[in-house]
Order: structure tokens, then sequence, then C-alpha cells
């Protein structure tokens, strides 16, 4: 019977640590996904430009000719855009840059279409229409909120 009781009590404790294991992992990953996110965020217009050149080189097939024209008008797009940030960014009307953001997003998307072939900028067009359809689910789930013009991920629990 002690042996029994012993044996039971060992099984509880064992169960226990492993359960708690289990969740200091948990908690360890989402705060490497929010660290990851974070890094994200800070990337420079090039470590931006490279990244998504390389995504849209696998996910559109391009030559290295597109690719390096994909990825120079990636980096002045990222550097104009964030020339705008700046200069709006002590305003206290953020919406007053939407017409120059939406002025120089109308002009790279024209110069990346002239690098596409027609099949590739369908598909390119298909995969941002995608992104913002996931973004406007993440926002009316709850799960990506925007403050002060920023999206931010909400932290899962």
């Amino acid at each position: 019977m002690k042996k029994m009781l012993a044996l039971v009590a060992f099984a509880a404790l064992f169960n226990t640590a492993a359960s708690a294991q289990t969740t200091a992992h948990t908690t360890q990953d989402h705060a490497m996904h929010r660290a990851g996110r974070m890094n994200h965020e800070k990337m420079t217009p090039e470590q931006r430009a490279t990244k998504t050149s390389q995504r849209l080189t696998q996910q559109l097939s391009l030559s290295a000719d597109q690719t390096a024209k994909v990825q120079a008008i990636l980096l002045a797009q990222g550097q104009e855009m964030e020339a705008i940030h700046t200069k709006y960014a002590s305003s206290t009307d953020r919406k007053a840059a939407k017409p120059e953001m939406k002025a120089a997003k109308e002009k790279y998307d024209a110069q990346m279409k002239a690098v596409f072939t027609a099949e590739q900028y369908a598909k390119y067009n298909q995969m941002r229409d995608q992104q913002a359809q996931k973004q406007k689910g993440m926002m009316k789930d709850g799960k990506l909120k925007v403050k002060n013009d920023k999206m931010k991920m909400k932290a899962q629990s």
C-alpha cells in the first residue's frame, strides 16, 4: 500500500513538472515571436528590400535581372516612405502624409509592373490582396490593433 501511495505521489509530481515545462516553453515561444516581430519593425529599408526581393524571387520565379531591378525599386520605395514618415512624425495630423504615401505607392507600383511579366504582375497583385485581407481579418478578430497609424500585433495568451 505504501509503495502504491509513493508511486501515485511520484507520478503526480512528475506530471506537474512536465506541464510546468510545457507552459514555460510556450511562454518562451511567444516572447521569441514578439521579439522577432520587433526586429522586423526595426529593419532598415535596405534589409526590407533584400528580404522582400528574395521572397518575391521565390514566389514569382523572377530572373536575376528582374530581382536586381525589384530590389532597387523596393529600396527606393522604402527610403522614400521612411522620409515621409520622418517628415510627418512630429505632426499632430498624421493623415496629412496619406496623399504623399499614396502617390509614392502608385509610382513604385507602376515601376514594378514594368519589371514583371503580365502573369507575374497578376500573381503579385493577388498576393498583395491576400495580405490585405489577412490584415483586415486580424483587425476584425482583435489580433491586430492600429494606433496612431501603426499596426501592432496583440500578444496571444
